[in-house]
């Protein structure tokens, strides 16, 4: 999940850096380039992917939310984090936050809000839902 931040959370319901309100998101992809890192611009909004074992988050252990970095929506609960790959990994989303799409090969996962790239999803994680996100 190279393309979350961490922030603290307790339910989500008092949330350190809130969600950018779904009126305030960028209207366009050159807003969007001027908001974000050029490598988070990449992943997010072009579906690049950062060098395995390279993320921030990669072997982070502490409890908390996971949030788009593209608009701070939660999107992964920490009790969901797993060790699996060179990418943080998690076995399921917070209901409603991640979409999926056909991109011809495993389903994209995409942040619900912004529509921002997170990765992909795969049938090979652990129980209970056997998802790798």
């Amino acid at each position: 999940m190279a393309n979350a931040r961490k922030i603290e959370c307790v339910g989500c319901e008092s949330v350190a850096t809130p969600a950018i309100p779904i009126e305030k998101l960028p209207a366009g992809e050159e807003e969007w380039k001027k908001k974000l890192s050029p490598e988070r611009f990449f992943i997010l909004r072009q579906g690049g992917t950062e060098r395995a074992y390279t993320g921030e988050y990669l072997h982070h252990k502490g409890d908390g939310t996971y949030a788009c970095a593209g608009c701070g929506q939660p999107l992964y609960d920490s009790k969901t984090k797993y060790d699996s790959c060179g990418w943080p990994s998690f076995w399921d989303a917070l209901p409603g936050a991640v979409a999926t799409r056909d991109d011809g090969g495993s389903p994209e996962a995409i942040c619900s809000r912004c529509r921002g790239h997170l990765g992909h999803v795969f049938d090979d994680g652990p129980e209970p839902t056997g998802k790798r996100h």
